[in-house]
Protein backbone atom coordinates (compact mmCIF):
# COMPACT_ATOMS: atom_id res chain seq x y z
CA UNK A 1 0.00 0.00 0.00
CA UNK A 2 2.93 2.32 0.63
CA UNK A 3 3.91 2.35 -3.04
CA UNK A 4 0.33 3.12 -4.11
CA UNK A 5 0.14 5.97 -1.60
CA UNK A 6 3.41 7.34 -3.01
CA UNK A 7 2.00 7.34 -6.55
CA UNK A 8 -1.02 9.32 -5.36
CA UNK A 9 1.16 11.59 -3.24
CA UNK A 10 -0.94 10.82 -0.15
CA UNK A 11 -0.09 9.63 3.35
CA UNK A 12 -0.19 5.86 3.84
CA UNK A 13 -3.15 6.05 6.21
CA UNK A 14 -5.48 7.12 3.36
CA UNK A 15 -5.28 3.74 1.66
CA UNK A 16 -7.16 1.53 4.17
CA UNK A 17 -10.04 4.03 4.17
CA UNK A 18 -10.34 3.76 0.39
CA UNK A 19 -10.13 -0.05 0.42
CA UNK A 20 -12.80 -0.33 3.15
CA UNK A 21 -15.08 2.01 1.20
CA UNK A 22 -14.62 -0.12 -1.94
CA UNK A 23 -13.20 2.84 -3.87
CA UNK A 24 -9.82 1.14 -4.25
CA UNK A 25 -9.80 -2.58 -4.99
CA UNK A 26 -6.77 -4.76 -4.19
CA UNK A 27 -5.75 -7.65 -6.42
CA UNK A 28 -7.26 -10.99 -5.49
CA UNK A 29 -9.45 -11.28 -2.41
CA UNK A 30 -7.08 -10.73 0.51
CA UNK A 31 -8.34 -11.11 4.09
CA UNK A 32 -8.97 -7.87 5.96
CA UNK A 33 -5.69 -7.99 7.89
CA UNK A 34 -3.52 -9.20 4.97
CA UNK A 35 -1.12 -7.15 2.88
CA UNK A 36 -2.86 -5.61 -0.13
CA UNK A 37 -1.44 -5.54 -3.66
CA UNK A 38 -2.58 -3.22 -6.44
CA UNK A 39 -1.96 -3.12 -10.20
CA UNK A 40 0.45 -0.26 -10.88
CA UNK A 41 -1.21 0.49 -14.22
CA UNK A 42 -4.58 0.97 -12.46
CA UNK A 43 -3.10 3.13 -9.69
CA UNK A 44 -1.42 5.33 -12.31
CA UNK A 45 -4.67 5.58 -14.29
CA UNK A 46 -6.64 6.59 -11.19
CA UNK A 47 -3.96 9.10 -10.16
CA UNK A 48 -4.66 10.97 -13.43
CA UNK A 49 -8.46 10.95 -13.04
CA UNK A 50 -9.62 14.16 -11.28
CA UNK A 51 -13.12 12.76 -10.61
CA UNK A 52 -11.75 9.60 -8.99
CA UNK A 53 -9.27 11.63 -6.92
CA UNK A 54 -11.98 14.06 -5.80
CA UNK A 55 -14.23 11.24 -4.64
CA UNK A 56 -11.33 9.50 -2.91
CA UNK A 57 -10.41 12.61 -0.94
CA UNK A 58 -14.05 13.16 0.06
CA UNK A 59 -14.31 9.53 1.25
CA UNK A 60 -11.19 9.82 3.41
CA UNK A 61 -12.16 13.22 4.83
CA UNK A 62 -15.64 11.95 5.75
CA UNK A 63 -14.32 8.81 7.44
CA UNK A 64 -11.68 10.74 9.39
CA UNK A 65 -14.32 13.25 10.44
CA UNK A 66 -16.57 10.40 11.68
CA UNK A 67 -13.67 8.83 13.60
CA UNK A 68 -12.86 12.14 15.24
CA UNK A 69 -16.51 12.68 16.16
CA UNK A 70 -16.63 9.25 17.83
CA UNK A 71 -13.43 9.95 19.75
CA UNK A 72 -14.70 13.35 20.93
CA UNK A 73 -17.94 11.71 22.07
CA UNK A 74 -16.10 9.46 24.50
CA UNK A 75 -15.78 11.05 27.90
CA UNK A 76 -12.84 10.07 30.06
CA UNK A 77 -13.80 7.90 32.99
CA UNK A 78 -13.94 9.73 36.30
CA UNK A 79 -10.94 9.18 38.51
CA UNK A 80 -11.79 8.81 42.16
CA UNK A 81 -8.23 9.05 43.39
CA UNK A 82 -7.01 6.81 46.16
CA UNK A 83 -9.53 4.69 48.06
CA UNK A 84 -8.81 4.53 51.76
CA UNK A 85 -9.63 1.36 53.68
CA UNK A 86 -12.46 1.62 56.20
CA UNK A 87 -11.44 2.54 59.75
CA UNK A 88 -8.56 4.82 58.84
Amino acid sequence: MEEAADIFGWPNYYMPFLVRAGHLKPLGKPPQNARKWFATVEIERMSCDPEWLDKAVRIVEKQIQEMNKKQRGKEPEASFGHVMPAGM
